[in-house]
């Protein structure tokens, strides 16, 4: 084999094996929060303070805030892949994250995230923790401490100017009015579920002893009619 037919077939295979790399990339399947955390046995938040290559591995230490489910430590050890094709999940050193992760291990597929781009740790305090053990079980009209707690921090950026407190909710899917506990059952797995608020005017207030309605799901932005098919239903 001449120099140049080898310098031709190495052009040849680096093509070939760039663009099968290319297409080869981290494929995954989402699981649905309720899943995740029914197949994590560690789901904690906390901070990566150093993390070492062991391998083909990557194993971070975190210095630990908050174990939701699992074994209390003051520090956690979970092993990952390198990243992309491996679907190794990559931490920032010094970042709060919450992390799942199941026999000392996590990936990319996971729904791990960093705390100020996620509600997944409300969430998991609504399931995993008493501050919340009497939210939404109750069919009083207005917000107790927990539920109007729970509200503020879930809608904070779509409602900043509206505080739940001592407020009393009609709690819509689309137009049917719906429990507090149907409401919640269904949409607290959810992190951005579409939603309104739609303040009642002081007649309608003084009339319904609610103060606004908040609609979920809902295609369309709620119309007068609408809102007047929702109070009607309330008699």
């Amino acid at each position: 084999m001449t120099l140049n037919h080898m310098k031709r077939t190495l052009i040849i295979l680096t093509i070939l094996f760039t663009g099968f790399t290319k297409g080869y990339s981290c494929k995954c399947y989402q699981m649905n929060l309720r899943n995740e955390i029914d197949s994590a046995d560690l789901i904690f938040q906390g901070i990566p303070i150093n993390r070492k290559q062991v391998d083909s591995k990557m194993i971070y230490k975190f210095s630990v805030d908050k174990i939701w489910k699992g074994s209390k430590s003051d520090t956690i050890e979970i092993k990952t892949g390198l990243g992309g094709q491996d679907c190794g999940m990559i931490f920032e050193i010094g970042k709060t994250y919450v992390v799942f992760a199941k026999n000392g291990e996590t990936s990319h597929c996971r729904k791990n995230a960093q705390i100020d781009s996620t509600h997944i740790d409300l969430k998991l305090d609504y399931k995993f923790t008493n501050d919340f053990v009497d939210a939404f079980k109750n069919q009083e009209k207005k917000l107790n401490v927990q539920e109007s707690e729970y509200l503020n921090r879930h809608f904070n950026s779509e409602f900043e100017k509206y505080d739940f407190k001592d407020k009393s909710i009609i709690f819509t899917h689309s137009t049917l009015v719906v429990s507090k506990s149907d409401w919640i059952e269904t949409n607290w797995e959810y992190d951005n579920p579409s939603v309104e608020l739609v303040e009642l005017t002081k007649e309608e207030k003084e009339e319904t002893g609610y103060d606004a309605i908040l609609v979920t799901w809902s295609k369309f932005i709620l119309t007068d009619k609408m809102k007047e098919r929702i109070l009607k239903r309330l008699k």
